[in-house]
């Protein structure tokens, strides 16, 4: 059985071999969530994804963005 590791929760679309996409449902089993396809004999396992080690800054070039986006600026 092929192990595959994967970041999306909680279910993992895949392709099998003769074409059809599948997927699969993420449980919680001992030792994390994982899945089991029997159609094409491949166990899925979810891992957090991890914050990234480079630093990100943001854009000189783009202008400051201020305002709340959720609320409306008419009144009806």
């Amino acid at each position: 059985m092929r192990t595959v590791f994967v970041a999306e929760y909680p279910v993992i679309q895949h392709r099998h071999d003769d074409g059809e996409i599948v997927s699969v449902r993420l449980r919680r089993r001992a030792g994390g969530h994982r899945a089991v396809c029997d159609g094409c004999q491949t166990e899925f396992v979810y891992r957090k994804p991890t914050a990234s080690r480079t630093a990100h800054y943001k854009s000189p070039l783009l202008p400051p963005v201020k305002g709340n986006w959720d609320s409306s600026d008419t009144d009806d």
